[in-house]
């Protein structure tokens, strides 16, 4: 005997319930009327970002983890310091990790002696300690309250070559976007004056703008949420793919219940042993039905998902614990049939200059589907450029794949051995050097527990002066003098 189909009354409170837990997860309210520029690679971004800028007229906020000193990132700081001429306000709030270099050498001092607001997030010092967790991880540029950009580009000439995707941003949710701004600003101890902002209706979009904070889980709740959700197709790319076991499950249980699950990732990674740990998650994966591809080119760098031709999400957030527990992203989740259709055939034609990954062999290890073609591969300048600043914010990634292996409650399979013997030497290789040269782990010890000493005794001391003075002024006889 077939199921009832549902009452109208019961479709209706079922949307309502759909769209209180998409709220409550993404902690934003669904805003229509906007208007959304899909923006793929740096050509259309770039273009697009310094067109506007040069047509500032009031002010230009900037929201950047990475503003590189290379021919890009020198374009767009000759371009703020003819807009700060001509009386444009410029704030700049840029992440201390991802521009270390630039921070010690003056990069940002031309901007700052023109008349700019130029903030670091986190940078160490006496007061705050080293705060190497929790970076600012953002891609934000607000112009004239008018028209926002979102998305997973840098400001640096790296993603010339690479694969991306952004947005440009008009209407209502123009508001969230400076709020979320002027949060980060006011996080960072600056004070935001009142700027003006056109939130009026631009277009038929209708979205949420995710500002996620460390600790909120903002962006995890809703892609677990959506998992939940899709019924025929979640199509997802991501830079550095490592989920967490909730994450992986909430992908195998779609998979088993027939949807369409794909991920593509980058098979050449400006952090190579990002995508050496991504590949011990393949196994689980495909055998719950899920496809996964590997970019054939230099390296995609895209934050996207695209589900059942009506939603999809771009911004900053990966895949992995960094990015949904402790950092400050921005993502925009769009709930619209034409800009979803326009995702998915993007992704369509990426996977067309990707390698398919598949189950093959007695032992069913995962393989590749066909041989792959040698593209090219990053240039050296590149592969130099990665650093400790870049690694230390995806340390934090590894530990739910090792604890899994480690403590035994997922074997190590063949198709996982070589991914798994490359870690573990590279622990070795550590272990030996740390034996060798001590001092390499021990004076960056000594200077973490320094600053970190020294920040909490500043804190502390005015409050205990305060109480020591208090404590004096009760102890002291009154003054009875007539």
């Amino acid at each position: 005997m077939s199921k009832p189909l549902p009452s109208s009354a019961d479709s209706q409170l079922f949307r309502q319930l759909a769209e209180q837990a998409l709220a409550r997860s993404a902690g934003a309210p669904l805003v229509g009327g906007n208007d959304v520029a899909l923006l793929f690679d740096a050509a259309a971004n770039f273009s697009a970002w310094t067109q506007r800028l040069a047509d500032a007229g009031d002010y230009i906020l900037i929201e950047m983890y990475l503003f590189a000193d290379d021919p890009f990132g020198r374009q767009l700081r000759a371009l703020l310091l003819q807009k700060l001429a001509q009386g444009v306000q410029v704030y700049l709030l840029y992440d201390w990790l991802g521009c270390w270099r630039e921070h010690y050498t003056g990069f940002f001092k031309p901007l700052q002696q023109a008349g700019a607001q130029v903030r670091a997030w986190q940078a160490p010092g006496w007061r705050t300690g080293l705060n190497l967790p929790g970076r600012d991880h953002r891609k934000l540029i607000v112009v004239d309250g008018d028209i926002a950009f979102i998305g997973g580009l840098c400001v640096s000439s790296r993603w010339e070559g690479w694969r991306d995707t952004g947005l440009s941003l008009r209407g209502p949710l123009l508001a969230d976007a400076l709020a979320a701004f002027a949060d980060s600003w006011q996080a960072s101890g600056g004070t935001l004056p009142p700027l003006a902002a056109n939130p009026a209706p631009a277009g038929h979009v209708s979205a949420r703008l995710i500002a996620t904070t460390p600790s909120t889980a903002k962006l995890m709740r809703l892609d677990l949420l959506i998992a939940g959700f899709a019924r025929e197709r979640l199509w997802l790319t991501d830079a550095y793919f490592m989920g967490t076991s909730a994450y992986l499950s909430a992908l195998q249980n779609a998979a088993r219940d027939g949807v369409d699950v794909r991920l593509l990732v980058p098979r050449s990674s400006d952090i190579g042993w990002i995508a050496t740990v991504s590949r011990t998650l393949y196994r689980p994966l495909l055998e719950a039905g899920v496809r996964v591809f590997e970019w054939n080119g230099p390296m995609i760098h895209a934050k996207t998902a695209v589900a059942d031709g009506r939603w999809a999400r771009i911004g900053s957030t990966n895949l992995n614990i960094s990015s949904w527990l402790a950092n400050r992203e921005l993502d925009l989740a769009i709930e619209d049939a034409a800009l979803a259709a326009e995702m998915e055939t993007r992704f369509l034609q990426d996977i067309d200059h990707a390698t398919e990954v598949v189950l093959s062999g007695v032992h069913k290890r995962p393989a590749l589907a066909k041989p792959r073609q040698q593209g090219p591969r990053l240039p050296l300048r590149q592969h130099a450029a990665v650093s400790a600043a870049a690694a230390a914010r995806q340390a934090a990634r590894l530990g739910n794949v090792l604890d899994t292996a480690i403590r035994g409650t997922r074997s190590v399979e063949d198709s996982e051995a070589s991914a798994f013997a490359s870690i573990g030497l590279v622990f070795l290789l550590l272990a030996a050097v740390v034996l060798w040269f001590p001092y390499l782990v021990a004076l960056p010890l000594a200077l973490g527990l320094l600053l970190a000493g020294g920040s909490v005794l500043l804190r502390a001391w005015p409050r205990l002066w305060r109480r020591g003075k208090g404590r004096r002024d009760s102890a002291s006889p009154p003054d009875n003098t007539p």
